[in-house]
């Protein structure tokens, strides 16, 4: 019996795999924030930042460095004679073989400032790639609302087709009634299975393009193609513009370009002191302790180190490295102004994008609404033999492209709104 359950249970789960993954827009923009391989090299970058501003760090510490060596020459390195007194001369030698090891410890007490400096540098750095990853994870979002609007476009595109080629076939089959009759003659039910042709050329279209948004949404989510499926979202009644409105001077705020410029333009003015700390002095305290045995005899010492080193040489061109970062800071500063009137304008630009598209929706309903009530009367003038199939087919191609136009207008205003949202918030 428990064996009989477990199979039963494993067979429901199979099912349901089998009938794929539903998701909603949230899960889609959800699994791509965790799965998105740009996202998660975006990550690393942002980690490797924090490493760099932990190893800038460790410029604080004491410089160590240990050095050891043993040596055995093939003669004594130290040859000669001395005068003994009533002895005459005697020869000397010594040092064929020994060891040597040092261990010095250098701590840097001023560096011109490099050292603080390049802290500060690193810390920015960290900065900058923190908002590089909120930049992208904003843009994969607005990535997967587009895709997954489209695919509910295209989707809606299919069932209007369907809709429509119902109705063509019981015009095929009318039609079929009225050759038998006499009434018509054969080219009218041939231009009637030739509409349903395009309608099924027009249908496989769709297809190919379904299969391609659904393989962008799919490398977006991470998900897996063979059983990822959405579920559609309402996309005909979409709320208004006023609804997602924000001032620009309020949305500049949100923008990560200000910020990264702002953050470029402290980096060009730390640049500048970077660049005077290589002119100045350094100074530096430590110890070094040795040890030696070179005639079988155990010997050390310890001694103590003070160093100033005045980079002479750096002082010929070093005025001109100087010159030159604060030429690059005032780029900084005046690239920052620019940047702030640019995302202004395209903040603006967003925002009429966004009403010329629920525009385009309200011109498509109407006309939606008119071949609808189109096709209703023309449809019943041919059942009443008033009106001629010409005229029924025309009828119906105003029908599908109205509706496939609403469709596309409904998409491209979802895109819109990802794309406000993504400019303001």
């Amino acid at each position: 019996m428990r064996h009989t359950a477990i199979l039963l249970i494993s067979i429901a789960l199979f099912a349901n795999e089998a009938r794929g993954q539903q998701w909603t827009l949230d899960a889609c923009v959800d699994a791509a924030l965790h799965n998105n391989v740009e996202l998660k090299n975006s990550r690393l970058e942002s980690e490797m930042a924090a490493e760099d501003k932990a190893q800038a760090f460790t410029n604080y510490f004491p410089q160590l460095s240990a050095t050891g060596a043993g040596f055995i020459g093939a003669k004594d390195l130290m040859r000669g004679e001395m005068e003994v007194p009533m002895m005459g001369a005697m020869p000397l030698s010594m040092v064929k073989k020994g060891v040597l090891a040092t261990l010095t410890a250098l701590q840097p007490l001023y560096t011109g400032g490099q050292v603080i400096v390049g802290n500060k540098l690193a810390a920015l750095q960290q900065e900058v790639r923190a908002l590089q990853l909120e930049m992208t994870a904003k843009d994969v979002q607005q990535n997967v609302a587009t895709y997954f609007w489209r695919l509910v476009a295209l989707r809606s595109n299919i069932t209007t087709l369907d809709a429509v080629d119902s109705q063509l076939q019981e015009v095929y089959r009318q039609t079929e009634q009225y050759l038998q009759a006499g009434v018509i003659n054969r080219n009218e039910l041939l231009r009637v299975q030739l509409k349903r042709e395009e309608i099924s050329s027009e249908r496989l279209r769709l297809q190919n393009g379904i299969e391609l948004v659904r393989m962008m949404l799919v490398q977006l989510c991470g998900a897996d193609m063979a059983t990822f499926d959405i579920i559609p979202g309402e996309i005909h009644s979409p709320q208004a513009p006023e609804t997602y409105f924000l001032p620009a001077d309020q949305a500049l705020i949100n923008r990560e370009e200000v910020e990264l410029t702002e953050r470029s333009q402290r980096a060009s003015e730390l640049q500048v002191k970077m660049q005077r700390g290589k002119l100045l002095p350094s100074v530096a305290i430590g110890a070094s302790g040795v040890y030696y045995n070179m005639m079988e005899k155990n010997q050390g010492n310890l001694v103590g180190l003070a160093t100033v080193s005045i980079p002479i040489s750096e002082w010929w061109g070093g005025s001109h490295a100087i010159r030159k970062a604060q030429m690059a800071a005032q780029q900084s500063r005046n690239t920052l102004q620019d940047v702030r009137q640019k995302l202004q304008i395209d903040i603006l630009s967003a925002w009429n994008n966004l009403r010329e598209a629920y525009a385009q929706i309200q011109i498509a309903q109407r006309s939606t609404e008119q071949a609808d009530e189109n096709l209703r009367l023309s449809r019943n003038q041919y059942d009443a033999g008033t009106m001629s199939l010409t005229d029924l087919l025309d009828a119906v191609t105003l029908y599908t492209q109205s509706h496939s136009r609403l469709d596309t207008a409904c998409a491209d205003y979802q895109a819109r709104i990802a794309e406000y949202l993504r400019k303001t918030r």
